[in-house]
């Protein structure tokens, strides 16, 4: 369903506010809410919510979180997490109460749920290049975007945001191998210039067996997919065998060229070829036929 006409690209500057209200505040000026008030927004793009959080949350061990998470109160009490659900889970892995927030005030379509989310993962590239399609994908279907709203919001170029979606297209193995970085988007671009062909599993393996680079499966998937082109010109379907040799016996009858053409609604078409005109005159007076100007000259 499209927004009514409200443009939402602003940034998440235009998206926040930080009214204290009743929250308790540290001695470092912060706003600071207990993790277990907090729950994950449902419109986060991440596919792989755990990936690398062991890491981030060693890393709130030693240093603290730095950055706030965005939150927004829900109305039933508590808090919606908009932006950071991978610190709020590695700060639960790390032993953390309470972290710092940023809360987000009034209430929120789900697109600016999404859109919020997206622009802080994809802009610290947290997300892998599926979950960044997956997410774009949903911004153009759930709410009516173009690729070019979605590229002014993200701050891409169009084309970087068709390429991104297009990753969509290849089978669901393909894409897992791009999760897993098992092969680059870049090598995935390449494939799909066998979708829909059977060699496109054939090149998938070559390239992420072989260790091809992204030039390399380029340039093998192009070689495939001349191979799969169908030649300019197709070559005429053979005539049965009965047309054959009805045309045949017609030519020794006639004494002349005969063709016989079968036609795709069910007829036939016969085509005589003379060598000479008098070839014709001859065979119009064995059929018992005049020309006209024979007539004129015997009346």
């Amino acid at each position: 369903m499209a927004t009514s006409g409200k443009r939402l690209g602003k940034g998440i500057g235009s998206l926040l506010s930080n009214r204290h209200g009743s929250e308790e505040i540290g001695g470092d000026g912060k706003l600071w809410i207990a993790l277990d008030q907090m729950s994950p927004n449902e419109e986060q793009p991440r596919i792989a919510v755990d990936k690398g959080v062991e890491r981030l949350a060693e890393s709130l061990r030693q240093h603290g979180m730095m950055q706030p998470i965005v939150v927004t109160h829900k109305p039933g009490g508590g808090y919606q997490i908009l932006a950071g659900e991978r610190r709020w889970r590695a700060a639960r892995l790390a032993g953390l109460s309470s972290v710092p927030v940023v809360i987000r005030e009034g209430t929120l379509s789900g697109e600016e749920r999404l859109e919020l989310a997206l622009i802080e993962n994809v802009q610290r590239e947290d997300l892998d290049p599926i979950e960044k399609a997956t997410a774009c994908a949903r911004l153009m279907k759930e709410y009516g975007l173009t690729q070019e709203d979605v590229a002014q919001k993200l701050g891409f170029q169009r084309s970087t945001v068709a390429n991104m979606v297009r990753l969509l297209e290849l089978p669901e193995e393909i894409q897992a191998d791009v999760s897993r970085e098992t092969i680059s988007s870049g090598h995935a671009r390449a494939l799909l210039k066998l979708q829909g062909t059977p060699l496109q599993a054939q090149a998938w393996k070559e390239i992420r067996d072989g260790g091809l680079s992204v030039r390399q499966a380029e340039a093998l998937c192009s070689q495939v997919a001349k191979k799969q082109r169908p030649p300019k010109h197709a070559p005429r379907a053979r005539k049965p065998a009965w047309a054959e040799e009805y045309q045949e016996k017609l030519s020794r009858r006639l004494g002349l060229r005969a063709e016989l053409k079968l036609l795709s609604r069910g007829g036939a078409k016969l085509v005589l070829h003379f060598a000479e005109i008098d070839e014709l005159g001859q065979f119009g007076q064995e059929l018992g036929l005049v020309s006209e100007a024979e007539e004129l000259l015997e009346s």
